[in-house]
């Protein structure tokens, strides 16, 4: 049985909470952003930048390497008609959320292959439209060093 797929923005916040999937979840923890060139080292860049915070946030190398993975498919979220233009990192105490904003239409169509990796290296994801961009978003847990 698959996941379910996002289909449409979010309604409003306190209505998505309860119906999951479109506001990522409410963190104490502070929030670092990358606004990303447009251009084919961006994407490298931002794969970079997020293994060093996952690093340095205790996560294992594993850990490390399957949040770049997930970050990796919402980078790509927008296929052809969406472009990356900035990814977030907001922290709390044993998790990290991903936040990648796509300029493009209004609405994101997530790939198959991308809804399965993302619900298998994801506690959550989800995606919703801000004011500016269509933002999705992935919360990975921490899986500390043995």
């Amino acid at each position: 049985m698959q996941p379910p797929r996002p289909s449409r923005p979010s309604p409003p916040p306190a209505v998505a909470a309860e119906l999951d999937r479109g506001v990522p979840p409410a963190h104490a923890g502070d929030r670092v952003r990358l606004d990303l060139a447009p251009d084919a080292d961006a994407l490298a860049q931002a794969r970079r930048f997020l293994h060093v915070y996952a690093q340095q946030s205790g996560f294992d190398e594993d850990g490390a390497d399957d949040l770049v993975q997930a970050a990796a498919e919402l980078l790509a979220a927008g296929g052809t008609t969406h472009q990356p233009v900035a990814v977030a990192v907001q922290e709390s105490r044993d998790a990290l959320t991903v936040l990648v904003d796509l300029a493009g239409p209004a609405t994101v169509d997530v790939a198959d292959d991308a809804v399965l990796l993302l619900s298998g290296l994801s506690r959550e994801w989800g995606w919703r439209r801000s004011s500016e961009a269509v933002q999705v978003w992935c919360e990975v847990p921490v899986r500390a060093p043995r």
